[in-house]
């Protein structure tokens, strides 16, 4: 029988010393054995791989964040923290039976025609079971048991790196918006709500979105049409044309900036995992848990900083642009200038490329890691920034950086014309 989720602090902080000290003896070997660094790494990356099988939840999503964003870290370890994505050990099928006895009030195999015990995908939070219901394929989403107590633990866990990491600065709000986000990721509910309200606002025929069963969705099961695709990897290994893989970044970064300023909502988890390469070039997407509803006043001020970033008007304008938004202390002019061009300008710089070209070329752009490198130099410089971040700002921010992270894997090239359209009549 599998062992039951670590919900506590305690538990969950124990998972992780342990596994530390496992890391610590593995190298201690290594170097009494001569191991090669390939050898040590592949240990090591096992032990990362074991403790996210483990611990699923807060931690794993946390772990996939790292490979959504730093595509240049050591690749050992990032194969395995890939794996989690699609590969965290399910729990047992007696206890997935219960769950659905519960939440829906029968099993499995009297609710539905034919109900797979085997999960066909496991996640983070829960895992995916295949159904049929009066001839259509359902995909039945269970969450884990205890998912929900290892949040708070978790989430101290976070509060604590982030506290060191920005040296004592107020980092409360960044982890506010964090746990909600999260909590809302706990609602199948809520999430249901998201699917029905992206499928009914997207603008192209080519985005897939699963519809939902409403009467097999609790808070705790979801119940959505199936869809057969190709996970990420898969299409990668399938040796597409460049004209294939341009083409879905396409739809994937078209569709980003539709839902912003279209429903002033974001699909805010880019994880490979959430999207499916189907037949016909066209591209489902999946996982609603994780959306960010953004600030309409907010929307208009990020709009018109980013055209004033393409179009190159004057430092100091843009300086006091984000000052209106709450990211630079209000002070002289000189003061905010030398604060936006130390600290804000070499991320706006890395930021806007994209945007000042009609056609950007990820294939040898090496943009996550300048980008990485620029957040770390100014965390160096300033660490008191953190606390003048925008939380809708993070979040959209997080969100690019991880599809372009996807982009640079692809080898792909998008056309930024469109979107750029999309901010002009914004303005308007």
């Amino acid at each position: 029988m599998d062992k039951a989720l670590p919900a506590s602090k305690l538990k969950r902080g124990g998972v992780l010393a342990k596994s530390a000290l496992k890391i610590g003896i593995s190298r201690g070997k290594s170097y009494i054995k001569g191991a090669s660094k390939e050898e040590s790494d592949d240990e090591i990356a096992e032990i990362i791989l074991q403790a996210l099988n483990e611990l699923k939840g807060v931690s794993v999503k946390i772990a996939q964040t790292l490979i959504l964003g730093m595509p240049f870290a050591n690749q050992k370890y990032l194969e395995k923290i890939e794996k989690s994505f699609d590969s965290i050990k399910p729990i047992n099928r007696a206890l997935i039976r219960k769950i659905i006895k519960q939440e829906l009030g029968a099993y499995p195999e009297e609710i539905f025609d034919k109900f797979e015990g085997k999960a066909f995908a496991s996640a983070s939070l829960g895992q995916v079971h295949k159904a049929k219901y009066k001839g259509k394929e359902l995909a039945i989403k269970v969450q884990y048991p205890g998912i929900a107590r290892s949040i708070e633990s978790d989430m101290s866990i976070i509060s604590f790196i982030l506290k060191r990491f920005s040296k004592g600065a107020k980092v409360e709000h960044i982890v506010s918006e964090l746990r909600n986000r999260l909590n809302e990721e706990l609602d199948y509910l809520n999430e249901a709500a998201n699917a029905k309200k992206f499928l009914s606002a997207k603008r192209n025929e080519d985005i897939v979105i699963p519809k939902v069963y409403d009467e097999f969705t609790t808070k705790r099961v979801l119940a959505t049409e199936f869809l057969e695709g190709k996970s990420f990897k898969e299409f990668l290994e399938s040796n597409p044309s460049q004209e294939q893989i341009n083409r879905y970044a396409q739809l994937i970064f078209d569709n980003f900036f539709d839902s912003l300023y279209g429903i002033k909502t974001i699909h805010a988890d880019p994880n490979p995992g959430n999207f499916l390469f189907l037949k016909d070039e066209k591209l489902g997407i999946i996982d609603f848990g994780c959306t960010k509803k953004v600030d309409g006043e907010f929307l208009k001020s990020f709009n018109k900083l980013h055209l004033s970033l393409i179009d190159e008007i004057e430092p100091l304008e843009i300086a006091k642009q984000y000052m209106q938004m709450g990211m630079i202390e209000p002070s002289s002019d000189e003061e905010m200038l030398k604060f936006y061009k130390e600290i804000i300008n070499p991320l706006d710089t890395i930021y806007i490329e994209i945007f000042k070209q009609d056609r950007y070329d990820f294939k040898e752009s090496n943009y996550a890691k300048r980008g990485f490198d620029a957040i770390f130099k100014v965390q160096k410089k300033q660490a008191k920034s953190v606390q003048n971040y925008n939380q809708d700002y993070l979040f959209i921010d997080r969100t690019l950086l991880g599809y372009y992270a996807m982009f640079e894997r692809m080898g792909a090239q998008i056309d930024t014309r469109y979107v750029k359209g999309l901010m002009r009549s914004f303005e308007r």
